[in-house]
């Protein structure tokens, strides 16, 4: 009895399974707001001038400059003052700076005054936390492979707490960029590799719903940033209530969540795994004394992974089967087990194609979605209800997604998002501010703007879930990882191509849209996973493909 055969036979929404999902699924929750409240933490675009001298007001030593439309202090230069007379000479900052805030809110930028000739450390700091993400994609990819979903989730669950912890007490720029790291290398733990793990518990019947609310676990945690940046000015506070929020998860976890199924069956733990199964049967009052009969996985098994020994030789070293009898020595067969890496992706020509296609599609989707939330800063209104819109517009998105994908795939539906992403994109970018008449289109703008981010976010949804449905469970959280860490580097590029808009107003939406076009021919070589059970092993990718050719 294949796995899928036995998660229909238990059934897969009684109240251990979804007790087991809302585990995971806050998991996801936190980590979104863990990862997404950098925004309001560092807060690159904190407001700032030059601090007076005493005896000085702002008015008389700060000039006027026009930002945005409208009158605001230069943010690194004042008047000097020379024996205490105020001259008309500019200077930079001689006594630090203020930071005006509606709400008193601080950040790391204020605290250690990361503006000016220092706003380059900024962006550093918010770098280095994308750089340990990017590592993190890879090393929680490769370790919940060799150690199992929840061990990692778990893991990572309290590094992160930990970290997020320590972040909020420190006080060194060094100190600070090096915790910054470590904290985006464990995230993933608690994003990539949860995902992986709740797809892993449906068949194909289900496994759509639960992707659906997987996603608005992650969109919700996005949308609860703002009002707890409201709630919590000071960054500090802000970071130190999010960390431990996350420590009373993990006694639920120890005692309630199960390891994935079919990662212990593949890891040759049917045991485990019949044990897990029997467990949910009980809950449901499921009579299944006969057992589940799960075979272990021994399709692809290679000439370096197989042993032809005596049976004097093959006593004691594990599972065996009898291949012959010679009369005088029984010769057996041994299976060792072995650890897949990245480079497993590259061994047929079916896997490279596809690994380099959900690569790209990685990539681009991370930069329009990074790319988009950067340059939603230059938009006017309030920085809390803009990043609160941009986020909840994400919302009806995977509603919407749900129906499209359940009744058109992935493969159309992908295509169509990076296309209409692509079209907004150069709209967006091209449309003047005024037209010769003089009617203003910001309006218009911000409105193409949106509609640009809506698509890049469910170009989010439905790359990870095909990217998830390609590929064998020997390699599923290995091309997740991995291809998350392809997609990680675009979040480090993308602020600087939104810089370009000082250079030419429509190169970073040129970028973006070029980029999301590319996204979108590709998509096309991919096939369709709708209604397809999981691959397991190699042959099933292939089989995937030989239906995608019968199919054109």
């Amino acid at each position: 009895m294949d796995v899928d055969t036995s998660l229909k036979t238990v059934g897969e929404l009684g109240r251990l399974q979804t007790a087991n999902f809302l585990l995971f699924a806050v998991c996801i929750t936190f980590a979104s707001i863990q990862s997404n409240s950098i925004a309001f933490t560092i807060d690159q675009s904190v407001e700032h001038y030059c601090k007076p001298p005493p005896g000085f007001t702002a008015n008389q030593t700060s000039p006027l400059i026009n930002k945005d439309g409208r009158e605001a202090f230069a943010g690194c230069e004042m008047y000097d003052v020379l024996n205490g007379t105020l001259t008309n000479n500019l200077t930079t900052c001689q006594y630090g700076w203020e930071y005006p805030s509606e709400y008193g809110a601080t950040s790391i930028v204020t605290d250690l005054n990361l503006v000016c000739s220092r706003s380059l450390l900024a962006g550093t700091l918010m770098s280095m936390h994308f750089a340990g993400f990017l590592v993190g994609c890879f090393v929680t990819g490769q370790a919940s492979d060799m150690f199992g979903r929840r061990t990692v989730c778990m893991t990572s669950l309290l590094l992160s707490s930990l970290l997020g912890m320590s972040i909020s007490f420190i006080w060194n720029l060094e100190l600070m960029m090096a915790a910054r790291f470590l904290l985006g290398l464990v995230l993933p733990g608690n994003t990539l590799v949860v995902f992986v793990r709740i797809v892993e518990m449906y068949s194909t019947k289900n496994r759509l719903l639960a992707n659906l609310l997987v996603t608005f676990g992650w969109v919700l945690g996005l949308m609860l940033v703002a009002p707890l940046a409201i709630l919590l000015p000071n960054w500090r506070d802000l970071q130190l209530v999010v960390s431990l929020a996350c420590i009373p998860l993990l006694p639920l976890h120890w005692f309630f969540s199960y390891e994935s199924i079919r990662w212990l069956v593949q890891k040759g733990q049917v045991d485990r795994a019949e044990s897990i199964l029997q467990k949910i049967a009980k809950s449901k009052h499921i009579n299944c004394d006969g057992g589940f009969l799960l075979s272990k996985p021994n399709e692809g098994i290679g000439l370096n992974e197989t042993d032809l020994l005596t049976a004097e030789e093959a006593d004691g070293k594990g599972d065996t089967s009898p291949a012959a009898d010679s009369g005088i020595n029984k010769i057996v067969c041994t299976q060792r087990r072995r650890h897949y890496s990245v480079l497993d992706l590259f061994k047929t020509r079916t896997l490279v194609k596809y690994s380099l296609i959900i690569f790209l599609c990685w990539f681009v989707m991370n930069m329009l979605y990074f790319g988009f939330m950067v340059y939603s800063t230059s938009l006017a209104g309030n920085k809390y209800l803009n990043f609160f819109l941009l986020a909840l517009v994400e919302a009806p998105m995977s509603i919407v997604n749900f129906f499209i994908l359940k009744r058109f795939g992935r493969r159309r539906p992908l295509i169509i998002f990076f296309f209409a992403c692509a079209v907004f994109c150069f709209i967006a970018g091209f449309l003047p501010t005024k037209t010769a008449q003089g009617t203003d289109l910001a309006a218009l703008i911000v409105a193409m703007t949106m509609l640009g981010k809506y698509f890049a976010g469910a170009t989010y949804e439905v790359t990870m879930l095909i990217g998830a449905e390609v590929f064998p469970t020997v390699l599923r959280n290995i091309v997740t990882g991995s291809s998350a860490t392809v997609g990680k580097t675009a979040t480090i590029i993308a602020p600087f191509i939104v810089l370009l808009k000082g250079v030419v107003s429509f190169l970073p939406m040129t970028i973006f849209g070029t980029l999301s076009l590319v996204a979108s021919l590709c998509v096309f070589f991919l096939p369709e996973t709708r209604n397809k059970p999981l691959p397991e092993q190699y042959g099933d990718t292939d089989k995937l493909a030989q239906d995608r050719e019968s199919a054109i």
